[in-house]
């Protein structure tokens, strides 16, 4: 190689660094030309982590992992009281990293307001509704939303909007679709969630499904368990009103001890004559046109499950779109709009392109209504952009598509999967800079084992 040869790739390398380095400066730092003052996080948290007709629970932990102790005084919100000491439930918690502090005995369907105080931090305020009782008639409204995968790297200017819009909407629970963060295990990443979901977390119950970025960087989840009690145990199931919630795992798709679990807790339901609703909520959806299409192969049995117990909806994320699906007679949602970078629709075969209905790349949140009507509930659904119009709306059940029987590991019988033009997108748009480097490099090492050759005698 001449010397001309190896002063232009000593250049091109110095502007690929200089490259690198100015893109991770703007990573850090976000938007030069738009700069917002980021606030310091004393606490994780608060979070509304349980709420029944009777009681809720506020968790609450110390980002600086000191102890200290905890008081949560708890009053009607219509209650103005000079002295927080008469308060009308008031919980006391020993010196903890973290904090769940319970209260009991209060009546369905009042809004209560909470003072929180942490030693040696500034008092956090808050107000709360207890979930109605059993048999109560009045509507239920459940947000959905996910794929958030914050990030100082990731502009938070979408889930902020969704957030506010939410909050708007004054919903009874929030359901999380998964990759709350972009890294598990990236204390910086979960300090940025906590600023765009705080005022949701101190208000309202959210539960959340587990998704794989959950576990980069902490693959048993322990951070996501910690901060989320609700859902510990990786998959769970809960009871809101006259609706069944179950949440599963989806990294571990079709596992036995998930399907007895699944299966158990849908027979249960069947037979309780006060769950008029059942809702299923995973991360990685088993029917999907997205860029990782659907994971039907090893959920077969748990999609059979939703058939045999007739499931109201399916909620899911992971594809960073919105998607409405069907197939026998089982409604799939798939919303994955929640601030993370867009996918465009995929070729996905079957299963997953005779089962979907509607297809929209864009950031969004969906509310669901339960209104109970005489022997049935009215389920409406409703996809929304934060600023904006709805895009979808539809009422449940939605139009039946009958298709062929799921066979084990043969699901998705369609064309083989391919590299597609939306794997080629998701590389360049979240790998842009990498790539570019690799085969810089590439060429570089090409270069220099043929000028090797060349010299060789």
């Amino acid at each position: 190689m001449s010397s001309g040869g190896l002063s232009f790739w000593a250049k091109a390398l110095t502007l690929v660094a200089v490259v690198a380095l100015a893109n991770q400066r703007v990573l850090a730092h976000g938007d030069p030309d738009h700069p917002e003052v980021i606030p310091s996080v004393e606490l994780w948290g608060p979070l509304i982590s349980e709420l029944s007709s009777h009681s809720f629970a506020v968790h609450v932990g110390a980002v600086d992992g000191k102890a200290r102790g905890a008081t949560l005084r708890v009053d009607e919100a219509s209650e103005r009281r000079s002295d927080p000491a008469g308060a009308l439930r008031s919980v006391v918690s020993a010196a903890s990293v973290w904090h769940t502090l319970r209260v009991d005995g209060l009546l369905p369907g009042r809004r209560y307001r909470y003072q929180l105080d942490v030693e040696g931090l500034a008092a956090i305020g808050g107000e709360v509704t207890t979930a109605p009782p059993f048999g109560d008639s009045r509507p239920l409204l459940l947000a959905v939303f996910g794929d958030e995968q914050a990030s100082p790297n990731n502009d938070s200017v979408s889930s902020r909007s969704i957030i506010q819009a939410v909050l708007a909407e004054s919903p009874d629970l929030v359901i999380g679709t998964g990759d709350l963060v972009g890294e598990g295990g990236s204390e910086a990443d979960w300090r940025e969630l906590s600023k765009t979901h705080g005022p949701l977390w101190s208000q309202l119950l959210y539960l959340p499904a587990l998704g794989n970025h959950e576990l980069i960087g902490d693959s048993d989840a322990s951070f996501f368990r910690k901060l989320l009690p609700q859902a510990a145990t990786r998959y769970y199931s809960t009871r809101f009103g006259f609706v069944q919630l179950i949440f599963l795992d989806g990294n571990r798709p079709g596992s036995r001890e998930q399907t007895r679990f699944l299966e158990t807790e849908l027979n249960k339901s069947e037979r309780d004559p006060t769950v008029r609703t059942k809702l299923v909520v995973l991360h990685q959806p088993p029917l999907s046109m997205g860029l990782h299409c659907g994971t039907s192969g090893s959920m077969n049995e748990w999609m059979l499950l939703f058939e045999r117990y007739h499931v109201d909806a399916v909620l899911a994320g992971h594809d960073h779109a919105y998607e409405r699906l069907e197939r026998n007679g089982v409604p799939y949602f798939v919303s994955g709009g929640g601030g993370a970078k867009l996918y465009d629709q995929s070729p996905c075969g079957e299963p997953d392109e005779p089962a979907l209905q509607r297809y929209e790349s864009a950031h969004h949140y969906v509310m669901i209504e339960l209104r109970p009507l005489a022997g049935r509930v009215a389920v409406s659904v409703r996809a929304q952009a934060p600023q904006g119009l709805p895009f979808d709306r539809v009422t449940l059940p939605i139009v039946r598509n009958t298709v062929g029987k799921l066979q084990p590991d043969s699901a998705n019988q369609g064309p083989p999967r391919r590299f597609h033009r939306g794997y080629l997108r998701y590389i360049l748009r979240h790998h842009g800079l990498q790539l570019g480097v690799a085969l810089l490099f590439g060429a570089v090492i090409v270069s220099a084992w043929r000028y090797g050759r060349r010299r060789s005698p």
